[in-house]
């Protein structure tokens, strides 16, 4: 809606120079696909595709409001979706059981601190609420979205949209990107199924460690890379700045 088709382009050209992904946030409101159609006569996603950008490399952020054409050239395109249930909770609800029918890669994500923060633990237990109580109720399917579909969504998926070969799995020779939860506590053992005690129980105050690329990023919830302290001094800095 803000950039010119030139852009588009030149933004998709520069992506598969450098075998990364183009990402675009997709039919989030109905003023934005109802502005498209009026622009171009055409929806959002038949607008990408007639510029030529939709391919394995586009990710498309939301994606709420999409038809049956949308979802299938989604489909023949090999594109991918990233829902982020909490912010996506005030504007529309995900056609979830098309978009699996369709076997569409989808993953999961947080929209950003401003929506209810960056907790993907939190954003798989919304999403699991959102399709429960309306796709799952209505379909009579209570598995519509198992504890294995969201970690795999949050994890495996993920992985797969960042263009890395050896990303989203524990093995030899796989890139060492991990995260370690701290699991002997009240609230999470003991555990008769520990995938569904990662979805349902796991919070971001129980991931101890992270770890990217074989490089620690936080040991024992210390951040080693950025000095904390420094950056929220700063912040407090510049919010009593704007805030006079």
């Amino acid at each position: 809606m803000s950039v010119s088709e030139t852009l588009i382009q030149n933004a998709y050209q520069h992506a598969h120079e450098r075998n990364t992904i183009l990402q675009a946030h997709m039919n989030e409101y109905p003023k934005e696909v109802e502005g498209v159609i009026q622009k171009f006569g055409m929806r959002p996603y038949e607008y990408l595709q007639a510029c030529g950008v939709l391919d394995d490399h586009f990710l498309g952020a939301h994606s709420l409001l999409v038809d049956e054409h949308e979802i299938q050239l989604i489909k023949e395109a090999g594109s991918h979706i990233v829902l982020c249930p909490f912010s996506n909770c005030a504007k529309a609800l995900s056609p979830y059981p098309k978009l699996k029918q369709a076997d569409i890669p989808l993953a999961i994500g947080s929209d950003g601190a401003a929506h209810g923060g960056l907790s993907i633990w939190n954003e798989m237990r919304n999403l699991r609420c959102m399709m429960n109580v309306t796709h799952g109720i209505a379909l009579q399917d209570t598995r519509i979205l198992t504890s294995k579909k969201l970690l795999q969504m949050a994890t495996g998926n993920t992985a797969s949209f960042m263009m890395e070969k050896d990303l989203g799995y524990i093995k030899e020779g796989a890139l060492a990107d991990a995260i370690f939860i701290y699991y002997h506590q009240p609230h999470l053992y003991p555990s008769g199924n520990m995938r569904n005690t990662l979805v349902e129980c796991v919070n971001v105050n129980d991931v101890m460690h992270s770890m990217v690329r074989g490089k620690w990023l936080m040991k024992n919830r210390e951040v080693l890379t950025l000095d904390e302290t420094a950056i929220l001094k700063e912040a407090e800095t510049i919010y009593k700045q704007v805030m006079r």
